[in-house]
């Protein structure tokens, strides 16, 4: 009897280990949540493309410029959920669709990127109409020889001078404004880059950068221009990584208060149980740390990164993951925490639809977020249906 007694409480505690590890292991797993669609357009991957920011928060709401196919539309969230402004949406009939915008105070200036056509609006929030009103638009001047483009990001320094850089005929371009309707030739920044590569334009303390992937030379870089300095007075190249096929495609950054920058890349590694984004940090002086991060697994194939963060708070990355089992896409958010001695990177949540297609294309704000204020994200599918999710509802 003693023995047949052993035996079973033996057993009893044995299971009660086996199912207490079974609901760690569920608890532990990343929470799964399915999004319905805020709002639907007659163009698929409508939050492309990258790097472009193309949301923004004002006393006013919160805002959204997305692509369609007969040209750019500027949603509005209100008590009735994401509605079209057709009055500025009437007004961008027959624009280029991708978009990223640059906003400060009543007043946003958008860059609109097509095929070998760059156009900058403004749109200004009247108190009258409450809404936004389209100011004016004008189209950049293109060498006569394009032949490609992909994606172009605007900002203003704190000068007040507006500036726009794109990737254009393998070449690396900026222009410039002193009003945002104005503007300058480009002026070419670096050539011989990839006719894969891009850039991304950031606004820093003092100084704007330009930020491109070269994949000929593996390498990220970056220029700078300071404020105050004639237009076409930039430094030399600054080699932010350069190797160990360490570009891709793919930047994005956001700036702290303390005049530091996180940037996110992809890089062009592409082997299983290797890292395929790398995180970057810019510090005051100037000087990078680089850090290799998320991993190419049989099942997972993660593109597109994005970063964002809560001023004096959490910092925010957000990618998107294609199953390579089922071919199934989701938004995986994760959050990055500073560490002693280093960074953690730890998933938070997978944001899923319920369709079997491709969606992807995150996008943010340009500016951080502010700790009293929704913190939106976005991305879409191939069908045209644009989701959103607040990161202050993560678990």
């Amino acid at each position: 009897m003693k023995l047949k007694t052993i035996l079973l409480l033996f057993s009893s505690l044995f299971f009660l280990l086996v199912s207490s590890y079974g609901a760690f292991a569920q608890m532990t797993k990343t929470p799964e949540i399915y999004l319905d669609p805020i709002f639907k357009v007659n163009y698929g991957d409508a939050t492309a493309d990258k790097p472009q920011s193309k949301s923004w928060t004002t006393n006013h709401g919160q805002w959204l410029v997305v692509g369609d196919v007969d040209g750019p539309k500027l949603l509005k969230k209100d008590t009735f959920g994401w509605t079209s402004q057709s009055t500025v949406n009437r007004a961008w009939h027959g624009l280029p669709s991708k978009a990223d915008v640059w906003s400060r105070g009543d007043e946003a200036h958008i860059v609109l990127v097509g095929e070998c056509v760059l156009s900058v609006v403004q749109i200004a929030h009247s108190e009258h109409s409450g809404q936004y009103e389209h100011q004016s638009q004008v189209h950049l001047p293109i060498p006569p020889n394009c032949h490609a483009m992909e994606t172009a990001t605007i900002t203003q320094d704190l000068k007040n001078q507006y500036w726009v850089c794109a990737d254009l005929n393998e070449k690396i371009m900026v222009w410039h404004s002193s009003n945002g309707r104005d503007w300058s030739e480009p002026f070419t920044l670096a050539d011989n880059i990839n006719k894969d590569d891009i850039s991304l334009i950031v606004r820093l303390k003092n100084q704007v950068s330009v930020f491109w992937s070269n994949q000929n030379t593996e390498s990220i870089n970056e220029r700078i221009h300071y404020d105050g300095d004639a237009p076409n007075e930039w430094s030399s190249v600054v080699v932010v990584q350069q190797g160990d096929n360490n570009a891709d495609d793919h930047l994005n950054a956001t700036m702290f208060k303390n005049g530091e920058m996180a940037m996110v890349t992809k890089n062009s590694v592409d082997e299983i149980d290797q890292p395929q984004f790398v995180f970057r940090v810019r510090d005051v002086q100037g000087k990078w740390t680089n850090i290799p991060y998320e991993n190419l697994t049989r099942e997972r194939s993660p593109s597109r990164p994005i970063i964002n963060h809560v001023e004096s708070g959490k910092i925010y990355e957000v990618h998107s993951v294609r199953n390579r089992e089922s071919n199934r896409y989701f938004i995986s958010v994760n959050e990055i925490i500073k560490k002693k001695g280093g960074w953690e990177f730890k998933e938070r949540i997978q944001l899923k639809t319920r369709i079997n297609g491709k969606n992807g294309d995150a996008t943010s704000s340009k500016a951080s977020f502010l700790p009293d204020e929704t913190k939106l994200i976005f991305f879409s599918d191939d069908l045209g249906n644009i989701y959103s999710f607040d990161l202050d509802t993560l678990p």
